[in-house]
């Protein structure tokens, strides 16, 4: 069985995502996926990160939007509701307040910044630093979100080498002791296939890098595939190369959700 599911999809809402929701659910069907779901940036209070994500007063019509589609597609597809939640240090009441309001399937926890205000970028354009000053904090975070159980996955991991700084040998101790953090906390790794298009990486390669998932699955940590579609046609974007590594390197099952809980599909 092929990789059926795609959770991590972007809408107009976030400013940066392009076409119509239901284009990228026709393009899943063509595919022959399965199971889908949009994720997109969640709200922030006081306007922080205002320019890549939907407004507080959106949010009620993004997950009405969402319900629509599954009755829309039903029979035909199913499609999940789902939130790309920005982890930021200090606003978890508000986060788990704003999860409360909702009947998610999961939630996608992410660091895009490192600081509080949400202007220091988790892949700062041109940087000129080295790796343990941008690595240090970013693995911090994801530590942190994986310890707060806001989330159900966790996205784009090593997403910093979008910089165009790659994690050195100096970084492995952290890199091993954030995966522990994360398989302690019972939580899944997607492998997000949108670093095959991301034109500053170095080579084409999926978030995290495949030696570093080849660690996911040697910690026993679940993993999904997922797109990170921000317009129709990256949806299922490499699944099929992907699912042969996954193949050729012993894994079996990758993760499914609904309600926020887990189970396990063959492919």
């Amino acid at each position: 069985m092929p990789i059926i599911c795609d959770y991590h999809w972007h809408t107009p809402l976030c400013q940066h995502a392009t076409g119509p929701m239901e284009a990228y659910v026709e393009r899943a069907i063509k595919l022959g996926l399965r199971e889908v779901g949009f994720s997109d940036h969640n709200p922030l209070p006081r306007g922080l990160g205002a320019n890549v994500r939907m407004a507080e007063a959106e949010l009620d019509g993004y997950v009405n939007r969402v319900v629509d589609l599954q009755f829309q597609y039903r029979g035909k597809i199913d499609v999940r509701l789902g939130l790309e939640l920005d982890y930021v240090e200090g606003l978890e009441p508000y986060l788990t307040a704003q999860l409360a309001r909702y009947p998610w399937d999961y939630v996608i926890g992410s660091v895009h910044y490192l600081d509080a205000e949400c202007l220091q970028s988790a892949w700062p354009k041109k940087y000129t630093g080295d790796a343990p000053q941008l690595y240090g904090p970013y693995l911090a975070r994801i530590r942190q979100l994986a310890a707060s159980g806001l989330c159900d996955i966790i996205g784009h991991f090593d997403v910093p080498k979008r910089s165009g700084c790659l994690p050195t040998a100096a970084e492995a101790d952290d890199i091993t002791r954030t995966l522990q953090a994360i398989a302690k906390a019972g939580t899944c790794v997607e492998i997000n296939t949108s670093g095959y298009r991301h034109p500053e990486l170095p080579h084409p390669q999926p978030y995290p890098a495949l030696p570093l998932v080849e660690q996911v699955l040697a910690l026993g940590i679940p993993l999904a595939v997922n797109s990170d579609a921000h317009a129709p046609a990256q949806v299922g974007l490499m699944f099929t190369e992907v699912a042969g590594w996954l193949r050729r390197h012993g894994c079996r099952q990758l993760a499914r959700f609904a309600h926020r809980q887990r189970d396990y599909y063959a492919f």
